[in-house]
């Protein structure tokens, strides 16, 4: 029996290896070094809070072959950016599911880390009648029904301190394809942030892929707004409306109308309504922000037209953050080839600037998910 399921698992990770590869694009660029175009971001003291969101690719063989190199290469990279002092406070990483990965993380100089959901981790949410039957048509050669073979492959990087930790595991009713063998959810670390009264709370999310995810759309649909809307009542249930809040990840949302419709309309049902297309970090520094670095504003142009990787901000009390700049420590290379299929960028915000008033209602009840 045990050799038939490994037998299963191996079958289902090998398709979704070819799914990755095919899925897998780069962009070519003739550029400097690219540490010589990241720009220190305006110093606005202890007000300043920036945050970086990346994608680094860590997969298992043979969801990835040869990332080991890019990988060396990310973790020098974000060595170098803190000794000129330009890392960012915080940083978001997904995919981090290789031993290699989660050694780049600690060996990026950041004094306090944590992880999204363990392997083991499980969801006490009760399935409904809609998801049972959603469960019935699981696919085994799809990875569904196998159980989890990885982590959630989320990590925090700070350099505040990480006072509290709460996590969500999506269920199994909850997941569609490939991203069933990972034990994808979301993290929430409240950080003891200089000059504020609160505790900072800081999100990092993956939600299900698409096409990638080897299932129909509508099946990987279907999972998808479940995963939203278990998020968005996870969010508003931990974090009171009053304290201020950031959320970053890779919320898989892509050109598709109806994840954009999903996504957005989800978390504005649970009164976190600055989570929107036009508050999204990126769009406001492009709007807003002076970037330096032509080719940082393309690439973070590039990370938009994505919709994959997202940060939002909240101030305490309905306000939102001002944006004073932002950069992309990892977007484009010198030798055509980026070190993941995501762009990592830095978004940095003024804490004590509030600048608008948001329709954020106090967070709705989610009883379900304590």
């Amino acid at each position: 029996m045990g050799g038939i399921i490994m037998h299963k698992t191996m079958r289902a990770m090998l398709f979704a290896g070819l799914v990755s590869f095919v899925a897998t694009g780069s962009t070519s660029s003739n550029l400097p070094d690219r540490l010589n175009m990241v720009q220190a971001l305006p110093d606005g003291g202890n007000t300043t809070l920036s945050m970086m969101t990346y994608n680094i690719k860590g997969l298992p063989w043979p969801l990835a072959v040869d990332r080991d190199a890019a990988l060396v290469r990310i973790g020098t990279r974000l060595r170098a950016l803190r000794q000129r002092g330009h890392q960012p406070h915080i940083l978001l990483l997904q995919e981090a599911f290789t031993p290699q990965a989660a050694e780049l993380a600690r060996s990026s100089g950041y004094r306090h880390m944590t992880f999204g959901p363990d392997r083991q981790m499980r969801s006490p949410i009760a399935p409904s009648a809609a998801d049972q039957a959603f469960l019935a048509e699981a696919r085994w050669d799809r990875g569904e029904a196998l159980g989890k073979q990885t982590d959630s492959g989320l990590i925090i990087l700070s350099d505040y301190p990480i006072l509290r930790v709460r996590r969500l595991a999506f269920p199994d009713f909850a997941c569609a394809g490939f991203d069933c063998l990972a034990n994808k959810g979301v993290v929430i670390a409240d950080m003891q942030v200089p000059g504020e009264a609160e505790p900072v709370a800081i999100v990092n999310i993956h939600l299900n892929a698409r096409k990638a995810s080897g299932v129909s759309v509508s099946r990987s649909l279907a999972a998808y707004a479940r995963q939203v809307d278990l998020s968005a009542r996870f969010i508003a249930s931990a974090v009171p409306h009053t304290r201020t809040l950031m959320i970053g990840g890779d919320m898989n949302i892509g050109g598709n109308s109806d994840r954009s419709r999903i996504f957005f309309d989800g978390f504005a049902r649970h009164g976190l309504s600055f989570v929107a297309a036009r508050q999204g970090g990126a769009q406001l520094a492009l709007d807003q922000a002076t970037i330096p670095a032509p080719q940082a504003r393309a690439d973070l142009k590039h990370a938009m037209q994505r919709r994959k990787d997202w940060i939002f901000a909240r101030a305490g009390r309905g306000s939102s953050l001002v944006v004073r700049g932002a950069h992309v420590p990892f977007g484009s290379e010198p030798d055509g080839q980026p070190l993941s299929d995501h762009f990592g960028y830095v978004i940095s915000y003024d804490r004590q600037r509030p600048q608008l008033a948001l329709a954020d209602a106090p967070a709705a009840s989610a009883s379900d998910h304590r």
